[in-house]
Formats: structure tokens, C-alpha cells, sequence
């Protein structure tokens, strides 16, 4: 008898936590209290964009898959989207008082990018 939809038993409350504690001590996992719906929303879609990227990579450069012209253009505008973001954020972080700490990723591509643009 194979497994259907039907056949499928939902896990139990416990079992999902379970899941939960032996996933947080997985190298590179991250624990995140999300106070906001909007955070929440981008919570979801940051968690499907990772999978999508875990995928993007193992696809890059192969036959059927992703060239590695294609590959660098889908970067460069995640790379633009990110920045824009922190952007809004600090713009929102300054107005309510808040202090944002630019991620040290951005800061040393925008460093990076700032001394190869000749002026």
C-alpha cells in the first residue's frame, strides 16, 4: 500500500515541536521572534527564497539548468533588493528612533563597490 494524501497521519503538536528544537541546533539555523504581521510575511517569503537559492546554486552552470550569465543578472537584482531594503530600514529606524545596524555583508559590498566605481 503506498502513502496518500489520505493515508498521511498530521503530525501532533509535540512531534512539530520536536522538529522545531532539533532544527534550531542545526549548524546555520537561526531562532527569530517575529512581532509584526508584516514581519511575519517577510519571515515566510525570506524562508522560501533560501530553499529557492539552495536549488538556484545546485542548478547553476548545468545542462537544462541556470547559465552562469543568467545566474549572475538573478543576483545582482537580489543583491539591489536586499540593499534597498536595509535602506528602507534604516530610513524607518532613524524616524521612530531606533537604532539599525547595517549588516556587515552590505556594508563591506557597498565598500567594495564604492572603491572599484571610479569617480
Amino acid at each position: 500500500m503506498t502513502d496518500t494524501k489520505e493515508n498521511k497521519k498530521k503530525p501532533s503538536w509535540q512531534e512539530i515541536q520536536e522538529k522545531k528544537i532539533n532544527m534550531v541546533k542545526e549548524r546555520g539555523s537561526r531562532v527569530l521572534k517575529i512581532n509584526s504581521p508584516l514581519g511575519s510575511t517577510m519571515f515566510n517569503i525570506l524562508r522560501q527564497f533560501d530553499m529557492a537559492y539552495s536549488h538556484f546554486k545546485a542548478r547553476l552552470g548545468e545542462m537544462d539548468g541556470i547559465s552562469h550569465e543568467e545566474g549572475e543578472e538573478l543576483m545582482a537584482e537580489g543583491r539591489e533588493i536586499i540593499i534597498t531594503f536595509s535602506d528602507y530600514t534604516a530610513r524607518l529606524s532613524k524616524r521612530i528612533r531606533f537604532r539599525y545596524y547595517t549588516p556587515r555583508e552590505i556594508s563591506e559590498f557597498m565598500k567594495t563597490e564604492q572603491e572599484s566605481t571610479p569617480e
